[in-house]
């Protein structure tokens, strides 16, 4: 029986992000026309950022979106109260999780974005078409 490590990645797979706000799917706009139980196949050259849906929103706080924001709550702060601390933003807003991680503690606009040209679990032997092996979790 082939275990977790072996399963192929299809059409509308799950997938997450750490500073998403849900979870979200890996999807194709085209199929390469090899199908798993009636989904398509995702290869390993298939990253693309226009292959993930975007996960809501967006807690990372490199995300200019995010920065912008958080930057906006301060403003609506300084407003109100007559105060400025914009520029002290960043601290204020970041937040550090259990495992070191920061985050945002407000959201930004979710724009997936993929530093790799090819995901990296492929399948050794399994070519969906050539040169472009079978993408596996």
């Amino acid at each position: 029986m082939a275990g977790i490590d072996d399963t192929y990645i299809v059409h509308c797979a799950q997938t997450a992000c750490d500073f998403g706000m849900r979870a979200s799917m890996l999807v194709l706009e085209e199929s390469h026309g090899v199908f798993l139980k009636n989904r398509a196949q995702i290869t390993i050259k298939d990253c693309k950022a226009e292959n993930v849906i975007c996960f809501g929103g967006c807690m990372s706080p490199e995300n200019p979106s995010t920065i912008e924001a958080a930057k906006e709550i301060a403003r609506d702060v300084a407003e109100q109260t007559q105060m400025d601390f914009e520029d002290q933003v960043s601290d204020i807003f970041t937040q550090e999780s259990e495992d070191g991680k920061k985050f945002m503690a407000c959201y930004g606009e979710c724009e997936p974005e993929i530093v790799s040209v090819e995901w990296d679990k492929e399948k050794e032997d399994v070519y969906v078409e050539p040169g472009k092996k079978a993408l596996i979790g």
